[in-house]
């Protein structure tokens, strides 16, 4: 399916924007992937932590807990939706001091459009923080 493999190259680049704690702003190659208001949150996320010196502990990485076609949860203007577990919790964000900062699981319900070049991106995305991977 060509949705999960956008997200899986995109979740590569987004693993390594991570580690270097967002300095060096959205990765050009990731425009491949994104657009629209994931772009915009993908942007403001990595400048948050570029901002306040958070970094993902070097050496480690998220893993994909679960993930799913969800075609029951629709966005307008999207054509397609994958709902995603991602497990920090061996990849803890960490301050400037080392301290975490954030770590766990969160569900994302990852928005698919095709842009002008009739490309398939990530369009959008909803998430929230959950006790463990349990995608319905």
């Amino acid at each position: 399916m060509e949705a999960e493999r956008v997200y899986r190259a995109y979740f590569e680049l987004e693993q390594q924007a991570f580690l270097e704690g967002g300095v060096n702003g959205v990765p050009l190659e990731m425009n491949q992937y994104i657009m629209g208001n994931y772009s915009k949150k993908f942007s403001d996320i990595l400048a948050q932590m570029s901002t306040n010196g958070w970094r993902m502990k070097p050496g480690t990485r998220e893993q994909i807990g679960q993930l799913r076609w969800a075609p029951e949860i629709m966005r307008e203007g999207s054509v397609a939706t994958l709902q995603v577990c991602i497990d920090s919790t061996q990849s803890p964000l960490l301050d400037s001091a080392g301290n975490t900062v954030g770590a766990g699981f969160d569900v994302h319900s990852v928005f698919f459009d095709f842009d002008a070049d009739r490309n398939l991106k990530m369009s959008d995305v909803s998430g929230e923080s959950v006790e463990k991977c349990e995608i319905m």
